[in-house]
């Protein structure tokens, strides 16, 4: 389920952000070598890897329980919360990176664009071959209408609505930056509107019935749209802009987090068993776009913070991180093409040939499609297909990382490391292309 997910980096700086709006923002806090960057957030890369490994277990859930019962189709419901944390750690990242400076509207479009337009374009084609691949040789007119739909619904498949999304998460940044600044001392208004205006689109979306009108229009195309998911973007806009005070409360309520999560859970399976008394079957109860959604992706996001923030400041040195940090740099790749890996694995009869129960088969075909798409997207970032295909910039060599690490210390850092990043296209933390 984007996605660079930032350099391995343990520099230290100040933390504390400027929220004021202000015609020239300070130049970025520098930290004991003078090279200007953001520190690298570990947790974030525990919260990706996690997120994206919950997403594979969804879809290959879809395939070892076609019928899912109450059981299965709940936990699909549980893991549905990736789509919150998926669009909390985009804006996350994004504004942590680079708040408070200036925005270059080009130049950063024109890199977005680059990252995630042309990766949208090439996986939405080659998704399309690979499930229209009959109509194709028969009716190729017709075809050539489901890739037109496809691309600008994002429809080619299930999973590619993240990179439409991201999209317009790019277009409107500009917008969103100037309206954390507008509102700022009214932030928890603004983001109690963002909830009304999510929730509103959900009951929408989630209505058993034809509605009328815009709403029906609505109703077919929201999963695709902003709206959709506009509380957990602004969420994590803000919870970058106030990064002390949130980190800080997070951490040290890490007792009350786990109650309200388990809570929380308790009320979602009560919704899920309400709705499925009500005539829904399990498939449908238990989709991402309902309103239950808005209750239990927070407090998910929130867990998972906890989580991660806490395996980020153990004191003594963790060796997992340096694994965290690759698997994040990866894990836009392995969400892009593990679809494809799993339905190639069904076609095949792999998925079906595996002997043991469900739940063993789903997390032995789990493991193969992970592994098999982390070494995709893994060689992919040695090739200079890299940025079109995954959404990162080449990966450097051998050679080239030796260099880097041999000179590294040998002298002062250059003026462009020393002032770090000067506007938003520019981020100080090397961002994935979707930000997730």
């Amino acid at each position: 389920m984007a996605i660079s997910f930032g350099t391995h980096d343990k520099r230290a700086r100040d933390l504390r952000p400027t929220i004021a709006p202000a015609p020239a923002p300070a130049p970025a806090p520098t930290d004991a070598r003078g090279t200007g960057r953001r520190p690298h957030l570990h947790r974030v890369d525990l919260m990706r890897d996690i997120a994206f490994v919950c997403v594979i277990v969804v879809h290959v859930i879809g395939v070892t329980y076609p019928f899912p019962g109450e059981g299965p189709a709940f936990t699909q419901l549980v893991l549905h919360s990736t789509r919150a944390v998926f669009f909390f750690v985009s804006t996350f990242v994004l504004f942590h990176s680079a708040y408070g400076r200036p925005l270059r509207v080009g130049a950063f479009l024109g890199k977005r664009f680059k990252l995630l337009g042309v990766p949208y374009l090439l996986w939405s084609t080659a998704y399309w071959v690979l499930g229209d691949h009959v109509r194709i040789r028969q009716d190729l007119p017709g075809a050539l209408g489901d890739l037109r739909g496809g691309i600008v619904w994002g429809g080619s498949w299930y999973h590619l609505y993240f990179l439409l999304v991201s999209l317009q998460i790019a277009v409107l940044l500009p917008l969103l930056v100037k309206l954390v600044r507008a509102c700022a001392g009214r932030h928890v208004l603004l983001l109690a509107i963002a909830g009304l205006g999510q929730l509103a689109a959900l009951v929408v979306l989630f209505h058993p019935t034809p509605l009328s009108g815009p709403l029906e229009w609505y109703r077919v195309h929201g999963g695709m749209l902003l709206p959709t998911y506009g509380f957990f973007v602004l969420a994590g806009a803000l919870a970058a802009v106030h990064l002390d005070a949130f980190h800080a409360w997070v951490l040290g309520h890490t007792r009350t987090i786990a109650v309200g999560t388990l809570a929380t859970l308790a009320l979602t399976y009560a919704w899920y068993r309400h709705t499925v008394a009500a005539g829904r079957d399990t498939a449908t109860a238990s989709i991402a776009t309902q309103p239950v959604s808005l209750l239990w992706g927070p407090v998910a996001v929130l867990a998972l913070y906890a989580v991660a923030g806490r395996w980020e400041r153990a004191r003594t040195p963790i060796p997992s991180r340096p694994a965290a940090a690759r698997g994040a740099q990866l894990a836009f790749g392995v969400y892009l093409v593990h679809p494809m890996i799993l339905r190639l694995l069904e076609l095949n009869g792999f998925a079906a040939a595996l002997p043991w129960s469900p739940a063993v088969d789903t997390a032995v075909l789990a493991a193969v499609v992970t592994v098999a798409a982390a070494g995709f997207a893994w060689l992919v970032a040695r090739t200079p297909l890299s940025p079109w295909l995954i959404g990162r910039e080449r990966a450097p060599g051998r050679r080239s990382a030796r260099f880097a690490r041999s000179t590294r210390g040998s002298g002062p850092a250059p003026a462009a490391q020393q002032t770090g990043s000067r506007s938003f296209a520019e981020p100080v933390v090397s961002n994935h292309a979707s930000g997730a």
